[in-house]
């Protein structure tokens, strides 16, 4: 059972993970890095996430991005310092979810996602934007920044075979703790468990990650 459980995670993350970027893009990534003006917090605009969604749907893509990464980095507690499981998780968000933002655009195969919008989503789950200072190589066939554009090129992926289910709770201090289960949609069997901690916050999604646990 365990070796078909990581066999399937494995088709997961390569689905989302592998895809390969042009050879152009790779090229210009190389030493690439968010510019030190990149990595400031935006004035949070009111109304930008839709009033009817739920908390839990708002913060999904932020939920997501991070099992993912933890996942594929093999690791049950989610560390907002480590610069490669922080990026992979800013990168899966943005390749999940990133054309959802209207100033999102494609460009051939790529999704063209300006800097501004990169700490948008990163905000979700970074406390310290300032891990963003340079993108790691082990996203260089996925994601590179473009200084022309003042954006990331950001190959996307799929992840079809698996959902979140999702249930919420209050926390002390006005905290909330989502709880949950990534799930292989084909038997319907759990590939991970998860508690997520997060707490208000001014930023596009309206809250924060505090914490993230694999079971």
């Amino acid at each position: 059972m365990k070796a078909i459980k990581k066999l399937v995670l494995t088709t997961l993350t390569t689905a989302l993970l592998l895809l390969p970027m042009g050879t152009n893009a790779i090229a210009e990534n190389a030493g690439a890095s968010i510019p030190q003006d990149a990595v400031q917090v935006q004035e949070f605009v009111p109304g930008q996430v839709p009033a009817e969604l739920s908390v839990t749907d708002t913060m999904s893509p932020a939920i997501h991005g991070v099992v993912l990464a933890m996942l594929n980095h093999n690791v049950t507690s989610f560390d907002a310092s480590n610069q490669e499981l922080a990026w992979e998780s800013v990168y899966n968000m943005l390749s999940l979810y990133g054309q959802l933002d209207e100033r999102s655009e494609y460009q051939g195969d790529d999704l063209v996602v300006l800097s501004e919008g990169v700490r948008d989503y990163a905000a979700a789950i970074l406390p310290d934007l300032s891990v963003l200072s340079e993108l790691p190589r082990n996203l260089d066939d996925r994601m590179c920044y473009d200084p022309q554009q003042d954006a990331f090129l950001v190959a996307c992926g799929s992840d079809d075979l698996a959902e979140l289910h999702l249930t919420s709770s209050p926390a002390a201090n006005g905290q909330l703790c989502i709880s949950g289960s990534l799930v292989y949609t084909v038997d319907g069997s759990e590939l991970a468990q998860f508690d997520a901690l997060f707490q208000l916050s001014e930023n596009l999604f309206g809250h924060a990650l505090v914490s993230l646990e694999l079971k």
